[in-house]
């Protein structure tokens, strides 16, 4: 008997057997189904290309049955979808197209979000089995006993890269003439399903599909060199803008595009899995490293992040040098300890360390070091020479725990400084701590006279201003540059590629800015 049935039966017989109405609301919260944080009900609207009908459905099928959402599929050619999504953009929350291009320009218009690959599919010529009329190439649809179906290039995303591959190989021409000249041989259809339809029934001969909807029909797919790997294209989900849950949105995303979920049903409907897809879990739970530096800037980003997709981030902000250690003995010894998912370095030479273990980085922002005083310079310091001064009490990040003590210490080494700030003479030793701002600190204390920081250290610090002053160093060595990288290990490699795209967002970098970095980072494609 279902959950609620059960649950409605006894409370019914506790009425009848004279139950008060507090004990029958004790039992009603008692036999309440529990539910796990963050995980999505309701119902969501998904905006489906025709020609990923099957394995969608058979998704989401699967998916009803394992969660408590209910996701309403509406069937169309990817153009007009997206037609239909610009005219109401707020009454979907997903949109499934069969070419990636589709999604990237519903991007480009505000209208999609997030976006993650779902899987591939190449162009080929159907024909039934056997391939009765000898079809082997593409000039073979101009024969004049042929019958062809081509889905339409203003409407499917088939149509749209055929009619892209054909211009290219300079067979387009020939065949738009057919299309116009003798239209009950050359036909166009709206959908990609249709197109294989008109094959299986018999009503064309030959018809311009993807691989995977061929297999689907139980047609021959007929290889040509027009097409090639240059129609290989990634079908692509994006959660709308507009949707009223996009954290369940998001939710489904995941588990339609998971290696050991919904790819696992595409590959059975012919589909090519995306190369290294994330595995699937309810909430994830990930690792992220990042430099203390980089907190001020992308701490709230975090939180909203979290939220939004329905994870769980640990966050560690240390030293960059201790990430490096730490992340290097993980990999020695092997224990229990999370390797990160991703790691945002306060400096490229730190990634370099362990580059290795991680794709390809990407710059995001720079950070100048500048000198750092009480409000009012009453020390009278002018330039890093000053640090030498026997009479100032000086204060420097640690050169192995940190970037910026890595980096002030290479610093003092260029400028030939280095044996004259760490001179016996000093009547005071250079204090040394693992980041920034702890020396921001110190200096507002009272504690220090003079130090090195980074100017988001100083800028990102509330009121600080007030009370600490920069002095330019304005030196070409005096500047760090922060990459972000996920780790090739990573079994959310997407989900932390969706993070990136979150940090390369314009309201990212207006925030990166007023932290006091200088966004290098290029803007990120529609």
């Amino acid at each position: 008997m279902p959950f609620v049935e059960r649950r409605g039966l006894i409370a019914r017989w506790l009425l009848l057997v004279g139950g008060s109405l507090a004990a029958i609301a004790l039992l009603a919260a008692l036999l309440v189904r529990p539910t796990r944080p963050g995980r999505p009900q309701g119902e969501l609207v998904l905006y489906c290309a025709a020609g990923l009908s099957k394995p969608v459905q058979e998704v989401v099928a699967a998916y009803e049955k394992e969660y408590d959402t209910k996701v309403l599929l509406q069937f169309d050619a990817s153009g007009p979808l997206l037609s239909t999504i610009r005219t109401a953009p707020d009454r979907g929350d997903l949109y499934l197209a069969g070419e990636e291009s589709y999604v990237r320009e519903a991007r480009s218009m505000g209208l999609v979000r997030e976006i993650v690959p779902v899987a591939r599919q190449h162009l080929v010529l159907a024909v039934k089995p056997g391939n009765p009329q000898k079809i082997a190439a593409v000039a073979d649809l101009l024969r004049k006993e042929i019958k062809v179906a081509i889905p339409s290039p203003d409407r499917a995303a088939v149509g749209k890269v055929a009619k892209r591959a054909l211009v290219a190989d300079g067979q387009w021409d020939a065949i738009e003439r057919q299309i116009r000249d003798f239209p009950a041989k050359i036909s166009v259809v709206a959908t990609v399903t249709e197109a294989a339809q008109a094959v299986k029934v018999g009503t064309a001969d030959a018809a311009i599909v993807w691989n995977a909807t061929a297999g689907q029909f139980g047609l021959m797919p007929v290889e040509v060199s027009a097409f090639g790997e240059r129609t290989t294209e990634p079908a692509a989900i994006g959660v709308l803008a507009g949707s009223r849950n996009p954290t369940a949105a998001l939710h489904f995303a995941r588990y339609l595009t998971a290696r050991d979920r919904g790819e696992l049903v595409f590959q059975k409907h012919h589909l090519q899995p995306i190369e290294d897809a994330d595995v699937w879990m309810d909430r994830p739970a990930l690792k992220f490293m990042a430099g203390a530096m980089l907190k001020p800037a992308i701490d709230g980003l975090l939180k909203d992040f979290q939220a939004r997709e329905g994870v769980d981030i640990t966050t560690v902000y240390a030293g960059c040098g201790i990430h490096v250690a730490a992340m290097k003995a993980i990999q020695k010894k092997q224990p229990s300890e999370q390797f990160p998912d991703a790691y945002f370095a306060c400096d490229v030479s730190f990634m370099s360390q362990v580059q290795q273990w991680f794709a390809a980085s990407r710059t995001i922002s720079r950070n100048d070091m500048v000198l750092a005083v009480a409000k009012g310079n009453a020390k009278g310091v002018k330039s890093a020479a000053d640090l030498a001064r026997p009479d100032l009490r000086v204060g420097l990040a640690h050169p192995q725990n940190s970037a910026l003590g890595a980096l002030t210490d290479d610093l003092l080494k260029k400028l030939g400084l280095h044996e004259k700030v760490y001179a016996a003479k000093r009547s005071q030793p250079i204090v040394h701590v693992d980041a920034g701002h702890m020396l921001v600190n110190q200096l507002r204390a009272g504690a220090l006279d003079l130090t090195v920081v980074y100017r988001s250290n100083i800028l990102s610090a509330g009121e600080t201003t007030k009370y600490v002053e920069i002095v330019e160093m304005n030196l070409p060595a005096a500047v760090a540059i922060q990459p972000y990288a996920v780790a090739k290990d990573s079994e959310h490699k997407y989900l932390m590629g969706r993070l990136l795209d979150a940090i390369l967002a314009p309201q990212s970098k207006s925030h990166f800015i007023q932290s006091g970095f200088q966004w290098v980072a290029k803007d990120p494609a529609p």
